[in-house]
């Protein structure tokens, strides 16, 4: 996303510093009006029965086209990695990473401890642990801080060869950029050791996005997308990432590992209008406000996870 789009991103860090509660996100102003959202629409979605007979790539743009319907922009890509293919649409396309930057900042603690061959420590490990599971806010601030910020993802981006990952503009770690196709990427060089991770360390990662929890730390219903997307897949591990609002978008991200060994990788990134059924007359102010029953944010939940359902309409990956 161009600099110009972070105009509203900027009040928010402002915001969040003058009420000193950290949320994974951004919110904007209470006076600001709603986003025209005339051209959504909500019939058919997800519109499984249209892409039942079609292999993955056909599906990939239906799925994509309906989620237009509904406001939304999405970005998308899939590697198999016991065959090789690669699936993608929008994969080069830059955005804001909210929470998934945690990966990032998990990865950084542990391969310190790696290379200095000691254990992280107890504090380190718990804020590691619940920042993975349930995406706690607090525990990323303390490891971003401790860690140094801004060059925990210089040191990322330089181990795995992420050329689309750039720091954030503001030092707030929801703000760093990347691609769907760089979360792919970081994914496997992770899970294959290519970024220099020890696989205790990888198995450590993996072993806490297997124990993802339904609801985050904030109260945030956090397994749309591939979770719910897919309910025939019995193994799954995820992070996932949300935050209103981006150039009066709501942005949510749906990242992990599908089936046994890590056989799938797979990142959806989603851009979704501001979306109100009930003719709302403000945004939420999502810096002190729980916004888990947003109707808006409802919506654009359903949205990433119908867009899963079309591209695998059986609830597995196949």
């Amino acid at each position: 996303m161009s600099r110009p789009m972070q105009v509203l991103a900027v009040s928010c860090a402002a915001l969040l510093a003058a009420v000193a509660l950290l949320f994974a996100g951004c919110s904007v102003p209470e006076d600001s009006e709603p986003t025209d959202t005339g051209a959504t629409t909500e019939s058919p979605f997800p519109d499984t029965d249209t892409v039942d007979d079609l292999a993955l790539d056909s599906r990939i743009p239906a799925a994509i086209a309906a989620a237009s319907g509904r406001g939304a922009e999405v970005d998308f890509a899939l590697l198999d990695r016991r065959t090789g293919a690669y699936f993608a649409s929008g994969d080069t396309d830059q955005v804001e990473t909210a929470s998934v930057s945690k990966l990032f900042i998990a990865d950084d603690v542990l391969h310190g401890a790696d290379i200095a061959q000691v254990p992280v420590a107890d504090d380190d490990m718990e804020s590691l642990k619940t920042m993975l599971k349930s995406s706690d806010d607090q525990a990323a601030n303390n490891l971003w801080d401790k860690y140094g910020g801004n060059d925990i993802i210089d040191r990322v981006t330089q181990r795995y060869g992420l050329t689309a990952t750039s720091p954030p503009w503001d030092g707030l770690w929801w703000n760093t950029e990347t691609t769907a196709g760089d979360i792919v990427a970081y994914y496997t060089r992770m899970i294959d050791g290519a970024g220099g991770l020890s696989p205790a360390s990888a198995s450590t990662i993996i072993g806490l996005l297997r124990e993802s929890t339904p609801v985050a730390t904030d109260g945030y219903h956090q397994h749309f997308g591939i979770v719910d997307g897919l309910p025939s897949e019995p193994v799954y591990a995820v992070k996932q990432g949300w935050m209103c609002c981006i150039a009066d978008r709501w942005v949510h991200l749906s990242t992990g590992t599908v089936g046994v060994d890590n056989r799938f990788v797979i990142a959806l990134i989603s851009r979704e209008d501001i979306h109100y059924e009930d003719d709302m007359d403000h945004y939420p102010d999502t810096a002190v406000v729980d916004v888990t029953d947003d109707s808006s944010a409802q919506h654009a939940r359903d949205t990433l996870t119908g867009v899963v359902a079309m591209l695998f309409p059986d609830g597995r990956v196949d």
